[in-house]
Formats: C-alpha cells, sequence, structure tokens
C-alpha cells in the first residue's frame, strides 16, 4: 500500500500566481480555470521550484524514508524524466516514455538507497500536444498513522477566519483521501463567529489573552483528543497552499525523533516570491534574525541555498507543526508579541526544519510598527535576555535597549522611545508585573495616553500638491553623517534651521535618522491603512 509525500501544487488564482515558484516551462500555458498544464508538442515543463522539488536531503535525515515512487496525470505522450541535483551536478535517475489516453499512469520506482543528499525533481517533455494535470511522490514504507489538529487563534477577523474555514472544510477535512487525518481547532478571542458545522470543526470562545493564550488553549484542547499526536499553528487567514499542510503531516509521521519540528517560511504578501524568513536564529539569547532573509524562490539556484541548513533557534506561528509528546512548557498565558519567539527559546531541544514548499503568506512586519507593538517587541527581546544563563546577557540587553531609545529619538519618533523605556520597566518590576497585566487592558491605557502625534492622523496634509517632501534615495555621504552625528541629529540645532515642510519616509525606515535631520514634522507611510503615521 502507498503513503503519499507530496502532490505537485500548480497556482491558483486566489492565493499565488508567481508561476516560476510551481513551473518552469519553454512554451506551456496555465490554465487557471481548469488548473492544468498544457504543454505543446516538443516543449517542456520542469519542477524544480521551489513548491514541487523534493528535498531528498531532509527526507533522508530527518525521516525513516527508504522508497519513493512517482505517480502521475498526464494526458498526452512524451518523455518522464526524474532528475536529482546535488552541489550543481543534474543526474537522471529515472527516464521512460509515456502514452496515455486516459490519465493515470502506474507507479514509477525511484531508486534513492544511495542518495542523501540534494533534491529530486521532475520532467516532462512532450511528443504531441497535451495536458499535465499533477503528479504524486509516494512510498510503500510503513507509517503509522494518527491525526493532526490545525489550531488557528482570531480576534474579530471575522471575514478572514470564516474564509479560512470554509477552505480548510471544503479542501481537507471533507476529502476522501484524508477522512479522519484533520481536525481543525479555532480559538476565537473575540466575538463570535459563523462557521461551518460538520466532523472535525472545534471553534472555542477565549478570553483574550492575544495570540499566546489562544494558542496554549488550542494546544490543550487537541490533547484531548485521542488520535490527535501531531499539532500545526496557524495564522488565521490561512494564507499557505493546503498541499503544505499535508507534506508537513507526512514529514512528521515520519520523523525519527519526536522533537522533530517543521517551521514554514515567510513570504511576502506583497511579493510572494521573495523569503522574509525561513527560520529564525537567535543571537546571544536575545537577540534574533532571519535565516534566508529576502532569498528570491523563483531563482533555479535558490533551493541550494533555501537547503543549507542553520541551527534554527524558533519558527513563527504563522506555520509552526510539531508532536504534542515534545511540548515540555506552555508558554506565557498572557497578551503578549513574539510569543512564537519566547516558546522556540523554552523548547531549545527542538530540531526546527524548513521545508521547500511549506510556507505562508503574510504581512512585512514593519507595516505594523506603532507605540504599542513597540512596548511589546522590547518586552519580547527583554525576557530570554532576562532570563538566560549566558554571561552578560542582561547588560548586552541594556546596550541594545540604549541603542533603539537613542535611534527612536534621533528620528523625533518619541512616543516610542517612552513605550520602550516603559517596557524596559516592566520587564524589571518583577513576576507581579505579569500576573496584574495578563490580559493588556491597564498596559494599554498607559501607551495610549502618550499617544498622541504617532498615531494616524491626516487632516490638513496633502500629500498630492506638493505639501510634503520625499527623501531622496542613494547613500548618505560621510561629512553629512558626521554632521548629523554631533548635532544629534539636528537636535542642537535652533528652531529657525529647521524645515517647516513635512517629509513623508516609507515605512521600512524604522528609524529614518538622516530623513529626519533639520524636520519639524516626519510622516510615515503605513501602506497597510493606505494612511500617514
Amino acid at each position: 500500500m502507498y503513503f503519499l509525500l507530496q502532490k505537485v501544487i500548480l497556482p491558483n488564482i486566489d492565493l499565488c500566481t508567481e508561476e516560476q515558484l510551481y513551473f518552469r516551462t519553454q512554451g506551456g500555458k496555465y490554465n487557471y480555470t481548469s488548473r492544468n498544464l498544457l504543454v505543446p508538442r516538443h516543449k517542456v515543463a520542469y519542477f524544480d521550484t521551489f513548491f514541487n522539488a523534493f528535498s531528498i536531503k531532509k527526507w533522508k535525515k530527518y525521516t525513516t524514508l527508504t522508497s519513493l515512487f512517482l505517480r502521475v496525470n498526464i494526458i498526452g505522450r512524451g518523455t518522464i524524466t526524474v532528475r536529482h541535483k546535488e552541489n550543481g551536478v543534474i543526474r537522471v535517475l529515472k527516464q521512460i516514455d509515456f502514452k496515455s489516453s486516459c490519465n493515470i499512469s502506474d507507479e514509477i520506482e525511484i531508486d534513492i538507497s544511495k542518495i542523501n543528499f540534494g533534491y529530486i525533481y521532475v520532467e516532462w517533455q512532450s511528443d504531441e500536444d497535451s495536458v499535465l494535470n499533477g503528479f504524486e511522490l509516494l512510498t510503500k514504507d510503513h507509517v503509522s498513522k494518527s491525526s493532526m489538529a490545525l489550531v488557528i487563534t482570531t480576534y474579530n477577523r471575522k471575514e478572514a477566519v470564516t474564509k479560512t474555514i470554509n477552505r480548510i472544510n471544503k479542501t481537507l477535512l471533507t476529502q476522501s483521501e484524508f477522512k479522519d487525518r484533520f481536525k481543525l481547532i479555532v480559538v476565537n478571542n473575540g466575538e463570535a463567529i459563523n462557521h461551518p458545522s460538520g466532523n472535525g470543526i472545534i471553534v472555542i470562545n477565549n478570553e483574550n489573552l492575544g495570540g499566546s493564550g489562544g494558542f496554549m488553549r488550542g494546544l490543550i484542547e487537541a490533547g484531548k483528543i485521542n488520535d490527535v499526536k501531531h499539532v500545526i499553528f496557524m495564522d488565521d487567514d490561512g494564507s499557505c497552499e493546503i498541499e503544505s499542510i499535508c507534506r508537513t503531516h507526512a514529514f512528521l509521521l515520519m520523523a525519527k525523533d519526536k522533537n522533530t519540528v517543521v517551521t514554514g517560511c515567510m513570504l511576502f504578501e506583497d511579493n510572494p516570491a521573495i523569503i522574509h524568513e525561513s527560520g529564525a536564529i537567535w543571537h546571544r539569547d536575545f537577540l534574533h534574525y532571519p535565516d534566508k532573509h529576502y532569498l528570491d524562490a523563483r531563482e533555479i539556484d535558490s533551493l541550494d541555498t533555501f537547503d543549507n541548513e542553520r541551527k534554527i533557534g524558533y519558527g513563527g506561528w504563522w506555520f509552526f507543526a510539531f508532536n504534542i509528546n515534545a511540548i515540555e512548557y506552555y508558554s506565557f498565558p498572557f497578551f503578549v508579541r513574539g510569543d512564537d519567539l519566547l516558546f522556540g527559546y523554552m523548547h531549545k531541544k527542538h530540531n526546527i526544519v524548513t521545508l521547500n514548499g511549506v510556507a505562508s503568506w503574510q504581512m512585512d512586519f514593519e507595516r505594523k510598527i506603532s507605540v504599542l507593538n513597540s512596548y511589546l517587541n522590547f518586552r519580547t527581546v527583554a525576557v530570554p535576555a532576562l532570563i538566560s544563563k549566558r554571561k552578560f546577557a542582561a547588560l548586552l540587553l541594556s546596550v541594545f535597549f540604549v541603542r533603539e531609545v537613542f535611534l527612536a529619538s534621533f528620528s523625533c519618533r518619541y512616543e516610542l522611545a517612552r513605550a520602550m523605556i516603559m517596557s524596559y520597566n516592566d520587564c524589571l518590576s518583577g513576576r507581579e508585573f505579569w500576573e496584574d497585566n495578563v490580559d493588556l487592558l491597564e498596559i494599554r491605557k498607559r501607551i495610549n495616553a502618550i499617544t498622541h502625534n504617532e498615531k494616524f492622523n491626516v487632516e490638513g496634509i496633502d500629500i498630492v500638491n506638493g505639501c510634503v517632501d520625499y527623501p531622496c534615495s542613494g547613500k548618505e555621504k560621510a561629512i553629512y553623517k558626521f554632521f548629523r552625528c554631533i548635532t544629534l541629529n539636528g537636535h542642537l540645532i535652533p528652531a529657525f534651521f529647521l524645515i517647516k515642510k513635512p517629509i513623508v519616509v516609507d515605512y521600512r525606515h524604522y528609524h529614518p535618522t538622516k530623513f529626519s535631520f533639520r524636520r519639524i514634522t516626519i510622516y510615515h507611510l503605513n501602506i497597510e491603512n493606505g494612511k500617514l503615521l
């Protein structure tokens, strides 16, 4: 009996239309209505792509995989070639002539006994006009079956979460091939939502304790279901390929170690082929930075870069899958930002794996910058440093804090700087502070009390008719930077030298110090809201 490892993923007009993430073709044409690939005579379709290559390196390293088979769904006549690529060297593993009057082939065995690195991909060359509907990779290895719970936390995003529930129900829960393999648990921290009823869908109303409280409640509920062995934490807009969920479950079912965890990489919502983060790497127990940042997943060589592993410290909860038995601690059930970071810090035994084809599209974090979020972000950075046993971790945190406050002040973002100071003081207040501020209500009031200018306000500002300036691109000259530094970015310059005309800077400039020099008013574009901050 065969066990499905992965299916081909093809573009979906409702999710992503970057075709080079899915296939490459010479003369082929993709039909978005029927979702199949038309390959004319003597043309070729390649699947050495982010979503459809098979990482034999990671499957061999982390799972018990020993056998591999290919099943194709093609109408037409041509040649199927299975290739293996490692360190730029490509060789043929299997090549057969294929002819189909129907559209389902027998399984094709692929010998992987001597392959431990690189990736495998499929190539189709047409001898006549053909239609490629898909293909699957399977195994005959024994796999112990169990269910996976998909846990989603939401707060007053009724339209997004309802759409996600309907999509998962239609394309996963009600599909006969996945019968009883998946459960959906939605933890609702906000107002009641209408949702489809059915087996496998559980909606839980919960006190609003943020993402951390919601996901931990979902994890507890998943543990009560007898046959659930694995859990995925997902974003409430469900912006991932459904096949990514199925592949992840297959991978974890065959994992050698219960501590194997799969995290989906984050692709930019407004630039869907560019990776923001493929897992994140810890630095000195308090700073972290994204792995594979700004890697273009369309590039042919990007898979080699993607498979180059580094020690991942944590994975984002937009897509984070694990074995329930590998969880030693629940994260803070408090309203915090960056709760996935703290969860990863508490589970250093986890072997966090990223797989090509397992990804989620998310909004650029820098669009979400605000006074409140800056307060929460600093708390998230501070807690690991304060509990770390690493020498000088707390001292390094203080240096980082001073740097961030100075940069915010130099950028004329005084309210943001005050919020970071408030966050720093709160983190040093001891256990009682956390116990007394689980739900963030009082903290939100304090933040609102200091936020007057650094919030959305476009009254009286005409950004179209020349009433504002826009910064020039290009590298800043050294003499100009030196002059800014010795004048504290213009703070020591008399007011009559300052430019009265406001300047608008892009949302990506978190600390736009060079653009704020000698300016009275600074506006930050926030594309999420289409407004100025």
